[in-house]
């Protein structure tokens, strides 16, 4: 039998952790984990939200910039801010900013504005080519719009609008779809030289001669399809911009 006789020299065995103790312990730790969860749960909430304002923050620029577009006083510093902006857009960014353009081109009064925007609309392109690609019949189609506006500043932004983002896009031949881009681009210009109104048939024709002379390497069976299609309109009677067509058909047989 082991003698349970203790020596007077040592010193007694330490006390056992209170049960208080260790509940307090227990509820310390628990409490520390459910702010960890609450925490990480109100932060997967807050990106979203943080997001959205950003996007209203970002808004808010762009319609600012555009407003100050048509203030001499303000007109170059609103150019520079929309300029920036445009170059570090992010791409989910993207849809809103050309709404905005749209926007700014049908509803403000003053040319300058109307111009700039289509200005801008073409110069995201150098900047986002790949995620302005997806845009391109909607950007196209609104350049076709705007060929109605009745300032010639207006018009003339359109055909440099043209002759950037054929520059942009129709560069690798018939590589990469060139062909179809060709005939995204050029199908909404083409009716429009339909339609009975003198200013939107030259317009349209001016625009197609930039683009075929700006693709940097055009797809060449693409442009060759043009042909039939122009030399039907030289033809008919109806057709009321002939002048502005020869230009069309100068740059085609280049």
């Amino acid at each position: 039998m082991a003698d349970s006789t203790k020596n007077p020299g040592e010193p007694p065995p330490p006390p056992p952790p209170s049960t208080a103790a260790a509940a307090a312990a227990t509820t310390t730790t628990t409490k520390a984990s459910f702010r960890h969860k609450t925490t990480s749960a109100s932060n997967s909430r807050a990106s979203p939200l943080s997001s959205h304002l950003q996007m209203i923050e970002l808004k808010n620029r762009i319609l600012t910039s555009l407003n100050k577009l048509s203030d001499r006083d303000t007109h170059q510093i609103a150019v520079d801010e929309l300029d920036k902006i445009s170059q570090t857009l992010a791409p989910d960014s993207i849809p809103m900013f050309l709404n905005c353009l749209y926007d700014a081109a049908e509803s403000q009064q003053k040319p300058i504005v109307r111009k700039q925007s289509i200005k801008l609309l073409a110069g995201l392109s150098l900047f986002h080519p790949d995620s302005l690609s997806s845009h391109l019949p909607k950007i196209i189609t609104h350049i076709v719009k705007r060929l109605k506006d009745p300032d010639s500043s207006v018009r003339e932004a359109c055909q440099s609008a043209v002759s950037v983002l054929a520059e942009q896009y129709l560069k690798d031949g018939e590589k990469n779809n060139g062909g179809l881009v060709v005939g995204l681009m050029v199908k909404p210009f083409l009716e429009a030289l339909s339609e009975q109104n003198k200013t939107v048939q030259a317009g349209s024709a001016m625009c197609l001669a930039r683009l075929v002379e700006s693709a940097s390497d055009p797809p060449i069976l693409a442009f060759q399809k043009l042909c039939p299609r122009v030399c039907k309109f030289l033809g008919s009677p109806n057709f009321l911009a002939k002048a502005a067509l020869l230009s069309l058909v100068s740059s085609l047989a280049q």
